[in-house]
């Protein structure tokens, strides 16, 4: 997808501008072109938390990458991107999500996955089809800080949730992120139970 996703971007600016690469977890349909984005654009650096250039990024990046701190933000000259560790939220330890600061728009990698060709963005709920995609990949990783750290990121209080696999949502995105939040703790609950 490399050639259609740069064609795409290059409307928008040269790809030899780009500065910063970055992806929200280390997988494939996340980061599997990097490599050709840092051919394409010579000066720029992948960027990501601290755990993920520890045990995958150093190794597979063809130029170092840079490890951001929580919390740390990146200035791009009229936003602001904050790095969150977000670790095993949705899943794998080096999970996290970037939160665009001006826009206040929070994207959000894998979290609200949902399957279908949706609208590009909706202010419908965005909640049931994220149960239902669980439901059938359980790609989230169910620990005792699941919610809790989803609840940290509704209270940054968005006002877009940006979704890799689903349609954007511009409702209430504090309360979608809660309703997340309080669905993966009841799944948590009944999974001790048992």
């Amino acid at each position: 997808m490399f050639r259609l996703v740069s064609e795409a971007v290059s409307k928008v600016m040269p790809i030899a501008k780009l500065r910063w690469i970055t992806f929200g977890h280390v997988e494939a349909d996340e980061c599997g072109s990097m490599n050709e984005w840092l051919a394409a654009a010579p000066r720029s650096q992948i960027a990501h938390g601290a755990v993920g250039v520890m045990v995958s990024l150093n190794d597979l990046a063809d130029r170092p990458p840079r490890a951001l701190q929580d919390g740390e933000v990146i200035d791009l000259g009229g936003r602001r991107v904050r790095h969150i560790d977000t670790p095993h939220v949705p899943h794998g330890w080096e999970a996290r999500v970037l939160f665009e600061e001006t826009t206040r728009t929070l994207l959000c990698g894998d979290l609200f996955t949902h399957t279908g060709d949706g609208q590009a963005l909706t202010s419908e709920d965005i909640v049931g089809p994220a149960k239902k995609a669980e439901e059938l990949f359980r790609a989230t990783c169910l620990t005792p800080t699941t919610g809790a750290t989803i609840r940290k990121l509704a209270d940054l209080h968005p006002k877009t949730l940006a979704l890799m696999h689903g349609s954007s949502f511009n409702g209430d995105a504090h309360q979608a992120l809660n309703d997340l939040a309080d669905l993966y703790e009841g799944w948590l609950r009944k999974a001790e139970v048992r």
